[in-house]
């Protein structure tokens, strides 16, 4: 029985994944559609930043942080070199990740660095009912 507990787990983290936009503009106009929050994820490819890997493979990639991620905001992943997303969106470190509300554009917060996915949920749950206020 428990063999059969793993085998799901682990079949359903495969699975799990964050449904990520394709620009920033389809996700800004399906975050006021949805009146949901945007996710932005801000990320560094050159020179690849192993924190940001980390994060993606380890952190988002969690079935529980995916599920909440895509169940209250619309995720968009950005490269900070590209600069393909809006000016007020900056941050000398990554990654970062910004909730932003988006019939004002107004930062709702900002998150910086790796962080593991216990504390990860933790932050996400406390964002959640900073948005519900």
């Amino acid at each position: 029985m428990r063999s059969i507990f793993s085998l799901i787990f682990i079949i359903g983290s495969l699975f799990a994944h964050i449904n990520w936009q394709k620009d920033f503009q389809t996700a800004y106009t399906r975050a006021l559609e949805e009146k949901k929050p945007l996710f932005v994820f801000m990320q560094r490819v050159d020179p690849p930043c192993r924190w940001c890997e980390k994060m993606k493979h380890s952190t988002l990639s969690d079935t529980n942080i995916s599920n909440t991620i895509n169940q209250h905001f619309i995720a968009i992943k950005v490269t900070r070199e590209d600069q393909n997303y809006p000016s007020f969106l900056y941050s000398q470190y990554v990654p970062a990740i910004f909730i932003i509300e988006p019939t004002t554009n107004k930062i709702v917060t900002r998150v910086i660095g790796y962080w593991n996915v216990e504390d990860f949920q933790s932050d996400l749950d406390y964002i959640l009912r900073l948005l519900k206020k």
